[in-house]
């Protein structure tokens, strides 16, 4: 798992209890083995007390350590160049360095852990970038240490904010489709109108939650399939 979605006032809701916990519940998770807070802003860590509480976890990362987190000995810093293998399945940490983990007390948005996924022989979509609340400064860091990087899916930084996914940033990569996480009516408008502008000069498809809903991939038999909540036709799915 990497985020969990976040937290505000949960004598009113759960997100945690009422969402992602059922929707773990109906996937036949019974368990997590590695959980990665790319921050701990409450709208990207926030369900985590709620979920460490019900699943039982193997290991949490994140750029730096609060109460919240309550594992103790299989808890460590996420920095480059860490990563884990699965069936069909790579992950890695592409950010921050070591040396840089001082920063993320004071700059968490900017030092966010950034998670590479590789589904190894899927098509449309093999590589995924997820960027968490990262900005200009990390993502021209990114292309300098990896000029080869091959990204199909990108999950925009802080949300599409306008001073994330930064033209450079984008050309270079020229994801096969962008993602922005944002809450319908967010107070900060993301995805930002100059973002959209961006990925429209650039001929990227944008996908945003605000309109579609639940985001989800689906991987089978070597392919993968984007599917939107708000477009299924539900009346079809009987089961």
């Amino acid at each position: 798992m990497i985020d969990t979605g976040g937290s505000y006032d949960e004598s009113k809701f759960s997100l945690g209890e009422r969402v992602v916990i059922p929707f773990l519940r109906q996937q036949g998770v019974r368990s997590l083995d590695h959980v990665v807070l790319s921050h701990l802003d409450q709208d990207h860590s926030g369900a985590f007390n709620s979920i460490q509480n019900e699943f039982e976890i193997g290991n949490v990362q994140s750029n730096e350590r609060n109460e919240k987190i309550k594992v103790k000995d299989n808890f460590s810093f996420c920095q480059q160049g860490q990563n884990w293998s699965y069936a069909n399945l790579k992950i890695e940490i592409l950010f921050p360095h070591p040396q840089e983990l001082i920063y993320a007390k004071d700059q968490q948005n900017e030092y966010s852990c950034v998670v590479y996924i590789q589904f190894l022989n899927a098509q449309p979509y093999q590589n995924f970038l997820i960027m968490g609340d990262a900005g200009w400064e990390t993502e021209y860091k990114l292309l300098q240490q990896y000029p080869d990087l091959k990204v199909d899916v990108l999950v925009l930084g802080h949300h599409g904010s306008k001073h994330s996914s930064a033209y450079d940033f984008l050309a270079v990569l020229k994801p096969k489709i962008a993602i922005a996480s944002a809450g319908d009516n967010n107070r900060y408008g993301h995805p930002s109108e100059e973002v959209k502008n961006r990925l429209e000069a650039l001929n990227i498809p944008l996908f945003n939650t605000v309109q579609t809903g639940t985001i989800s991939f689906s991987f089978d038999n070597g392919k993968v399939e984007i599917k939107q909540q708000r477009h299924a036709l539900k009346w079809l799915n009987r089961e």
